[in-house]
């Protein structure tokens, strides 16, 4: 049996499953990860909850399911959060060096001042993440405190979410007899599971296609410089080959994960697939290039989008690692080469990495998210089982910003 002090788990409330990791920290300070649920989520629509109940019993099966694997009684969890509700910008703050050496204090206050901007009624900040700071005009510097100087700048990416979808989120995990102990963007939790520390030094973009919403992340030096979510995602490849083999939505689900391939050159001119139909009528045989012209157009259309919102927000030149994507999306066949031709960058699949345990289990982009959760929440270094059972939901944002106030523990 595990330590109870020991125990870590990340909850991806997704779209299409609701997945649950369970990982323990091993001597080396990584994570091995003892168990895995996943069950089909049918109570969130692009990323938001859309109906308690539902999500409600997917959280409980997803649980159960990696109590039964792990042998551990989970108490709570931290959580991912997505949605087109979340907004992101950077931001400068600037505060003077109180005693001529910079100290944690000043660190604090200029965060602080940075962070000042008003957010709209019904948001709250999910996330401030510092990218350098500045000391009397000398820049790219990770770690301030104490250097001496006068001015103290700093500038960071702040994330936004509405409070409305983070306390559906706890709602939903407080009725399945869970506690939500954190909530993290569902891009940086995969990025923390995919990504390698030499690709956030130079600069590189994660992609993480998911049911509902593909979500965006940049990052350079170490830290992060952009976040974007684009309201189109696995259920839209779905949607179009429903529409365009007339086949049901249940059938083209099954079609796209097991024959899905987005590049119609990696098809053979002779290759078919047995298509369903609808009302009774008897299967019919349909080449596969028509359902791999139906996923390319719309694999095509994401990263065409996200190209231009790269090229917008003027980060390419941020980019030499090119491009990671991870999701379910990443499964396509042809899918490094279809982006990589669209974006113009180099580009690869990213599947978790730097786990051990049951590694293989998880080694999977659609377990990307769950796992990257189940590695902040061991590297924040709070036990899910030394969480309050009186924890509710109406306490959410002051746990994120008493986390805020405490960012120091967490970056240097």
């Amino acid at each position: 049996m595990p330590h109870k002090d020991n125990i870590y788990v990340g909850l991806d409330i997704g779209t299409t499953k609701i997945c649950t990791v369970v990982a323990r920290q091993n001597a080396e300070g990584g994570i091995d990860v003892i168990g895995l649920g996943s069950a089909p989520s049918t109570g969130i629509r692009k990323g938001v909850v859309i109906n308690i109940d539902s999500t409600v019993k997917a959280i409980k099966d997803s649980v159960a399911m990696a109590e039964r694997m792990s042998g551990v009684t989970i108490k709570s969890v931290c959580a991912g959060i997505a949605g087109g509700h979340i907004e992101s910008f950077n931001e400068n703050g600037v505060v003077a060096v109180k005693n001529g050496e910079v100290t944690a204090n000043d660190v604090a206050r200029v965060i602080e001042s940075a962070s000042a901007k008003n957010i709209p009624v019904g948001y709250e900040v999910l996330h401030i993440l510092p990218q350098q700071f500045k000391l009397d005009g000398q820049d790219e510097i990770k770690d301030p405190i104490g250097m001496c100087g006068v001015r103290l700048e700093v500038d960071v990416h702040i994330v936004t979410g509405a409070v409305s979808s983070a306390a559906n989120i706890t709602k939903s995990c407080s009725k399945a007899g869970i506690a939500v102990e954190d909530i993290y963007l569902e891009q940086l939790a995969s990025s923390e599971a995919v990504l390698t520390d030499e690709e956030r030094e130079i600069g590189v973009c994660l992609i993480d296609g998911g049911g509902g919403t593909t979500d965006m992340a940049v990052f350079n030096r170490g830290a992060c410089y952009h976040t974007a979510v684009l309201q189109i995602g696995g259920n839209n490849f779905t949607r179009d080959l429903t529409s365009g083999l007339s086949t049901s939505e249940a059938e083209a689900e099954k079609i796209k994960i097991t024959e899905g391939c987005v590049l119609t050159d990696l098809v053979g001119a002779d290759e078919v697939i047995s298509v369903p139909s609808v009302g009774g009528r008897p299967p019919r045989t349909i080449s596969k290039s028509v359902m791999a012209q139906i996923l390319q157009l719309r694999a095509e259309e994401i990263c065409e989008l996200f190209l231009g919102e790269i090229k917008n927000k003027k980060l390419m030149d941020m980019l030499p690692a090119g491009v990671v994507m991870t999701g379910g999306m990443s499964n396509f066949k042809g899918i490094e080469e279809l982006a990589s031709h669209v974006l113009g960058l180099n580009v690869r699949v990213g599947h978790p990495v730097g786990i051990g345990g049951l590694s293989d289990q998880v080694n999977n982009p659609i377990y990307a998210t769950a796992v990257g959760l189940a590695k902040l929440h061991a590297k924040k270094g709070h036990s899910q089982n030394l969480i309050s059972s009186d924890y509710s939901e109406d306490g959410l944002f002051k746990k994120v910003g008493d986390r805020m106030k405490d960012w120091l523990k967490e970056f240097f």
